[in-house]
């Protein structure tokens, strides 16, 4: 026997074969006698802590409550500032339409233009009618002045005097009229009239639009319209993905009859009226500030009640379950509320423990949230408010 055992150690194959044998079994047998009291990070700054008589290990990081915009959510669309129908004042032949619709015009600008026929001349009459009455009553007043002239013929001349004012000021008007203006800086959205079409008195010619700023308007439920912040900042997501911001300009005091919901509008500052009217779109009306937590959204789970929560641990490392309540989403994130101002929640694992377990907690880094920009004064056209945070990093193996 010993002289077989002598032969196969003799072979180079069995000798490597037993030498790999025996480390195999070493190591296996060093994972049971040698217990895990070190714990080890795959990053730099974490650390995992190891409980006696905890079997489960868990992933952990430390989260504080940061201030949070509450938002009223409803639909929209983007409307006009102003649109006004332009109407002659006068019947007349249409002469002349300098503006092209959908041209931009400035105040003052003539749109349309009504054949003149005699004003010219009516106006030129009541001109020279009204410069002789003036040179009678010069005339008169030096009579009476004199006392060559009764009181009844100083107010005669008096009453023709005004009389050829009042057919002068007619005449000019009856002149003026003939342009039809922009009355504000628009667009020209459409024409009602073509060259050579007589339009009457009343009638449109041309409507306009005020488009800088834009309204986002919609409508709010009464339950919640009485938490909106006139003033205040709000944006909207339109169409297209197009984020805007501006202000809660208006609130209606007044319900709509039929939805029982309140009128709100938002200005936006639209320069160079890029952005049009009827676009639809999601409005989002500040409503106050709270404090919350920003987590993932798939790390909210239910109880066995099917209540809302999520799993955190408490100084011992024992797991607890805490309802929440949403506030807000952003970006793949939840805001709740309900949780402790700082609170260790478990990130990866929470699905294998239960509330009282004991765990092993491998502390990760906090998350770098990027903070968002303080809310503006103004209104520049921009990306959708986001809420206001100020980020707190803490990890909790410093405070172990």
């Amino acid at each position: 026997m010993i002289s077989s055992l002598a032969s196969i150690w003799s072979n180079h194959n069995h000798r490597v074969a037993a030498l790999v044998t025996l480390l195999a079994a070493a190591w296996l047998l060093s994972g049971v006698l040698l217990p895990d009291n070190q714990g080890t990070g795959g990053e730099a700054g974490e650390a995992t802590m190891t409980r006696p008589g905890a079997s489960q290990r868990v992933q952990a990081r430390q989260i504080r409550a940061r201030s949070f915009i509450t938002q009223v959510l409803v639909n929209g669309y983007t409307e006009a500032n102003r649109s006004v129908r332009l109407r002659a004042e006068l019947d007349g032949v249409i002469t002349r339409l300098p503006v092209a619709e959908g041209s931009i015009v400035q105040r003052g600008e003539v749109i349309c233009e009504i054949g003149a026929e005699d004003r010219q001349e009516q106006l030129a009459l009541a001109e020279a009618a009204q410069r002789k009455a003036e040179l009678d009553y010069a005339g008169a007043l030096n009579l009476k002045k004199q006392g060559l002239l009764a009181e009844a013929a100083m107010a005669q001349q008096q009453v023709a005097l005004a009389l050829a004012k009042r057919d002068y000021v007619r005449a000019k008007v009856s002149v003026d009229d003939l342009k039809i203006r922009a009355p504000f800086d628009g667009v020209v959205n459409s024409r009602a009239v073509e060259l050579g079409d007589f339009i009457r008195r009343g009638e449109t010619c041309a409507t306009v639009l005020d488009l800088d700023p834009i309204l986002v308007v919609g409508e709010v439920a009464e339950n919640q319209v009485g938490n909106l912040i006139p003033g205040g900042s709000a944006s909207a997501q339109l169409q297209g993905g197009i984020p805007v911001q501006g202000t809660l300009r208006y609130i209606s005091q007044q319900a709509q009859e039929i939805t029982r919901a309140y009128r709100v509008e938002v200005a936006v500052h639209n320069p160079g009226n890029k952005l049009r009217g009827g676009l639809s779109g999601r409005l989002a009306l500040p409503t106050g500030e709270i404090m919350a937590h920003r987590i993932n959204a798939s790390l909210l789970t239910l109880d066995d009640r099917g209540e809302l929560g999520v799993r955190i641990l408490d100084a011992d490392d024992r797991v607890e379950f805490v309802k929440v309540t949403l506030v807000g989403d952003e970006d793949g994130s939840v805001w709740v509320g309900g949780l402790p101002h700082q609170a260790t929640l478990i990130t990866v694992g929470q699905e294998y423990v239960s509330t009282g377990d004991l765990v092993q907690v491998e502390m990760i880094a906090p998350e770098q949230d990027v903070d968002s920009a303080s809310r503006p004064d103004d209104i520049p056209l921009g990306p959708v408010l986001m809420p206001t945070a100020e980020q707190h990093p803490a990890e909790r193996g410093n405070q172990r």
